[in-house]
Formats: C-alpha cells, structure tokens, sequence
C-alpha cells in the first residue's frame, strides 16, 4: 500500500509518499515541502488573503500530482492552524477540492498534537517514563507529554513562529523593547500550561518542527564547524541553542538567511522559534532536546496504518495497481473476502475451462476476477438488489489503473450475477459496443455459475474441471464434503451459459477429480499438453456467511 499525507501548515504545505511495510511500518518514498504561508496577514483580522490562499491551493495541487504520479492508495489531508481559525477557512476548502481533488481535514489542535506524538514515536525510541514532545509550528505550538505506549495530554499554544513574527516584531533586527514584549507575551501564554506539564515530571524533550530542525542544524554547525549530517536522534543541548537565541537576536534578516540550515523563509520566522523553544526548554530544567526528523504528516501515515491492518494486510497481497485498487474497495467494506475470492478462483476455472468455446483473452480474465471478487460489494446497501448497488459502488470507486470502459464492465458483470441478466433492451446494455455486450454476457454466465458455486459461504467446492461430450457440457466439482445446495444453485443459474454455449450445460460431482489431477500434473512435469479436461484445485478454508 501507498499512501500521500499533506500537512497544509500556517507557514508551508509538507508531503510525504510513503509504502506501507507491515501494519505499522512504512519507508518513505518521497518527500516534498512549499513555503506559501497560507496564514500571511491572517492574524490580525481572522481571514485568509486570497493571495495566500491562491499560493496554497496551487502548491497543494502540484503536491497532488506527484502523489498520483507515484500511484497512491490514499492520499490523506490535514490542515492545521491558520485554517482552523479563519472566518473564511470553508472557501479555502473548496479551493482545494476544485483545485487538486481533495478535499483537506481540519484537524483541531489535540489532533494534530496526536499525530505528531505517533509520528516522533515512530522515529524515535520514547522512554518508559513520561517524556514532552514539541513542535513549533506557524500558527501554534503543540506540547504533548506521553511515553512508550500512549499520549497523556495536549496542550497547544497560539505562539506559532510565524504568528509572533508578524504581531510583535516589525524591526529588522529586532528592538530592544520588542523583544522583552514578545519574552513577556510567551512567559505569560505558556505559563499554565508548563506548570501543569513540570508537574508530570517529563524525563526527556523531544522536538519536531521545521523551525526546531533549522535551530538544531544551525547550533550544530556555529559550535562544532561541520554541518548537521544526520537530523533523526540529534540531541542539541538547552546552553547551544541559548547562545544561538541571543545571536539571532542581534542579526538581521540577510544575515540569518546566511546561517547554515536556515533559508530565507526560515530566517524570517526564526527568532521567535527560537525564544520559545528555549523558554520551555529553560523552565522544564531540560539539558537538551532530541530532534525527531517526522512530523504530521508522517503521523497521518502511521495513524491510517494503525487503523487500517486488514486493509493493509490484504493490499499486500496485490498482484499491481490494479489488482491492489479492487483489494482495497473489498476492504473498505469489510465482506466476506473468503467468499468473494473463492468466487473468484471458482470463476476462473470456469473462464479456463470454456476457452475454446468463448476465445476471450487474459485481459478479459482479468476484468472477471475482479467482478467476482466485487461482485457482493452492493450488499452494504443492503442485500435485496445489491447487484444494482454492486454496479453503481464500482462505477463511483475510482478503481485505478483500470479506463472507464473496463470499469463499466466490471461494474454490470457484478450487477447481473444474481437473478438478472444483461438483456439489449437494458439501457446499460445497449450503450456497449457489440464486442462489449458479447463480453459482458460471458462474464455475467460465467460470475452467475461460479456464484452458485459456492452459494452456503462456506467454500465447499475444492475444485472444478470443465469436459464437453456428446452435445453437452459438463461442470465436474471435487467437494469436501456433501455440497448439494452448491450443486442446485450452481444448475439454477445455467440458462445464460447454455444460451451462449448452444448446448446443455450439467453440474454435478467429479467422480474422477482425483485421477484427473494427477494426469495434468504429469503432463505438465513431463512439458507434453495437458487433457482437454481442465482442473484447478482451490485452497479450502471455512468462513461464515456474510
């Protein structure tokens, strides 16, 4: 599984592309980060500048299509402060959603403080004891204090960098007088909320955060002479990141831009970055701070991941994109996946077995296997009719890697595997091209049969081979044990595929599957052909009806 996560921060729009290793694990594909600001000139009055807003939505947009480039699963949205607190946050939106075709989640602050534990979680290892994570972001500052296992509180903080930029410091550098407003403005926000956290008795600070990252990088460097090599795990100390506070103070905006680590986004935006981290670190007694190099978006991923097992689990086994899209729509719905894949290999052993009759190719094959493995998807909606809600969920999921006309076909194969067939006088029918109505009926008598197949849900057919004589086609089934009701259900849905077929069809047991079995598998050891009878074991399991 693939998955996109955008974090549309009050300063900048971060990406992650990552593949899912695992039910909780992921390695990180590729990586993307746009300064736009969407909170530019937002705090004061509680509204988005449509400038900022224009910036935000094109970046969004183009972070959207390298995800789909990458052929993602999911592409997963949040947006945090600058958003959350505008009065016309709703038309930002819909910007997006018209724009990029997504549709962002404004997530609230315990959320995004949530997601940014479980990111630095997964890139670090938490203490036992209960530890504080930061993150300085744009728009707010998010304290988390939690430990190995789980989050404890959140607490955020509107002393985002870019917030205090803009409402206290007009000067460049910053004044005297300035500056002692802004310490005084921090100490007075923060206080009640470091008291409640000194109290929990933090073992360890953990930082995240573009601003922290830029801070740890730059003390790194103006301490030691060499860059920064490795971010993840870097602990800079409480006394380095003071002397780099008190430096920055003194700098102009050209001249921090010079700094290593600090761009000229950053270097607008870093000395209040820099007085709060320190102002926390200071007033928790912390020696340093561990950086983390994850951050919302990376906790986006690990939270779907964590979410969403069985999902992942069953896209793994995915044979492609396309094959992955149809798993995922299985999963979605949570139905019986030991039916709908034993329909499925039932189906293709009819399909194998009809060939000559039929002369369809693999790429039809494949469009069966994936109408039977979604062919009971409609039930959802509910059971009666659900091969009309089958065709319409199909037809409306986004099934990728497949084009609209082999989406249609999936789509009505799985509307007429129950009582109904594809009939021309059914306006869906008739608005296919002639070779598509003949495929389409192929598929439907074919799903229909290996339906009946296995109509208890409780995969009793091990197996089926197809023999044509005397006039008259022969469905064999090996069976574990008594399947009568698979044998009736299976004869009742015959008429389509006698239609096609131009000749009787019989269902009943294989005598000889065994010996049958056993021939093919010679043949194939031995490179000669096999017998015109086709045999195709199926894996057994036993699975309640859905």
């Amino acid at each position: 599984m693939r998955i996109a996560a955008l974090d549309i921060g009050t300063n900048s729009v971060h990406m992650v592309v990552a593949s899912a290793s695992g039910a909780t694990g992921f390695t990180v594909l590729d990586r993307e980060r746009e300064v736009v600001q969407v909170g530019r000139g937002s705090f004061a009055g509680g509204r988005l500048r449509a400038d900022a807003m224009q910036r935000t939505v094109d970046a969004v947009a183009r972070q959207v299509r390298i995800a789909r480039r990458h052929q993602v699963d999911h592409i997963l949205c949040t947006a945090t402060a600058a958003v959350r607190e505008a009065k016309n946050g709703g038309d930002f939106l819909r910007a997006v959603r018209d724009a990029a075709g997504v549709l962002p989640r404004v997530i609230p602050s315990e959320e995004e403080g949530r997601l940014i534990y479980l990111a630095v979680k997964s890139a670090l290892e938490l203490p036992e004891a209960p530890c504080l994570v930061v993150d300085i972001g744009g728009g707010s500052v998010q304290l988390v204090v939690g430990d190995r296992e789980r989050h404890r509180s959140v607490v955020g903080l509107p002393l985002g960098a870019l917030r205090l930029t803009e409402l206290m410091l007009a000067s460049d550098p910053p004044s005297r007088r300035e500056l002692q407003r802004l310490r005084r403005h921090v100490r007075r926000t923060a206080r009640a909320a470091l008291e409640r956290i000194a109290a929990q008795a933090p073992q360890g600070v953990y930082g995240s955060s573009g601003s922290i990252h830029a801070l740890a990088a730059a003390a790194h460097e103006l301490d030691t002479g060499r860059p920064l090599e490795h971010l993840n795990g870097h602990v800079a100390s409480t006394a380095s990141l003071v002397r780099l506070t008190r430096r920055l103070q003194r700098m102009t905006r050209a001249e921090r831009e010079r700094l290593p680590g600090v761009d000229a986004s950053r270097a607008e935006i870093i000395v209040p970055g820099a007085i709060v981290l320190t102002h926390i670190l200071e007033s928790l007694g912390a020696e340093g701070i561990t950086i983390s190099d994850y951050g919302v978006r990376e906790g986006l991923v690990t939270d779907y991941l964590q979410s969403h097992p069985r999902e992942v689990v069953t896209l793994e086994r995915g044979e492609g994109l396309r094959h992955r899209s149809v798993l995922q729509l299985l999963a979605r719905f949570q139905l019986n996946e030991r039916h709908a894949q034993h329909v499925a290999r039932l189906a293709l052993a009819l399909f194998d077995g009809l060939r000559a009759a039929h002369g369809l190719g693999e790429d039809t094959r494949e469009l069966l296997r994936y109408a039977a493995l979604l062919h009971d998807v409609g039930a959802v909606l509910g059971y009666d009719g659900h091969g009309a809600h089958s065709y319409y969920i199909i037809r409306h999921a986004n099934l990728r890697g497949l084009s609209a006309a082999e989406v249609e076909l999936v789509a009505l194969a799985a509307r007429y595997h129950g009582k109904e067939r594809p009939r021309k006088k059914d306006p869906l029918v008739r608005a296919l091209p002639r070779a598509e109505r003949s495929r389409l009926r192929w598929l439907a008598a074919i799903l229909r049969v290996a339906e009946g197949l296995d109509r208890s849900h409780y995969q009793l057919v091990r197996g089926l081979r197809v023999a044509r004589r005397k006039g008259r086609v022969s469905i064999l089934i090996a069976a574990r044990r008594d399947a009568q009701l698979e044998v009736w259900a299976a004869r009742r849905r015959t008429a389509l595929l006698e239609r096609l077929l131009g000749v009787s069809v019989r269902v009943a047991a294989d005598r000889t599957s065994g010996a049958a079995r056993d021939a093919g598998r010679r043949a194939r050891a031995e490179g000669s052909p096999a017998p015109p009878a086709v045999v195709l074991p199926l894996r057994a399991g036993r699975g309640a009806r859905s």
